[in-house]
């Protein structure tokens, strides 16, 4: 029996798993900026308690996380709504876009979430799911999928459809379409 056990252990090192063990859950309280001349972007988000019976994601119920987007020259905000937790966020040049991804699992359906500057949510995708090449996950609480720290981002219009394309874990680019904002 024992040696069945060691066989079976060195196979599971040997098949090369992209899922890795986590030792604690997930339990950080975030804040991240990004900003372009116009607009600044700013999100939060708090898993810090243990609370998994969270609801929807992008409902009111959700008042653990959120992302705000802000005129700089007056202060005033263009919208505020509640999403998933981020680990990076991206506003497009013309200000027309704001790109959240994540490689948080944990209680976060969503890796991935687009906004156009009014608020309107464009995409939003469950990385997890998607089985993305080269990407790496934890049992409960990472995705890697995007190059880290900072990941080549960019948004092609072409007619009514946007591309948006980020960088992957080990290089090439992921691509997402969505409706073009008008």
């Amino acid at each position: 029996m024992k040696i069945w056990y060691g066989i079976a252990l060195v196979l599971v090192a040997l098949s090369g798993s992209s899922t890795h063990a986590d030792r604690v859950g997930y339990h950080k309280v975030a804040d991240l900026s990004a900003e372009t001349d116009a607009v600044r972007a700013e999100h939060h988000h708090d898993w810090s308690s243990a609370d998994d019976a969270r609801g929807e994601i992008f409902t009111e119920e959700n008042h653990y996380s959120y992302l705000q987007l802000r005129e700089k020259a007056t202060g005033a905000v263009l919208f505020r709504r509640p999403g998933p937790a981020l680990s990076h966020i991206w506003i497009s040049p013309d200000s027309k876009y704001v790109v959240g991804i994540s490689n948080i699992k944990l209680w976060n359906p969503y890796q991935l979430v687009v906004y156009s500057n009014s608020g309107d949510r464009l995409l939003e995708r469950d990385i997890v799911s998607m089985s993305l090449p080269g990407a790496s996950e934890s049992v409960t609480n990472w995705i890697d999928w995007y190059r880290e720290p900072v990941p080549k981002i960019a948004i092609v219009e072409n007619g009514t459809t946007a591309t948006l394309s980020i960088e992957g874990r080990l290089g090439g680019f992921h691509q997402f379409q969505f409706p073009v904002v008008k």
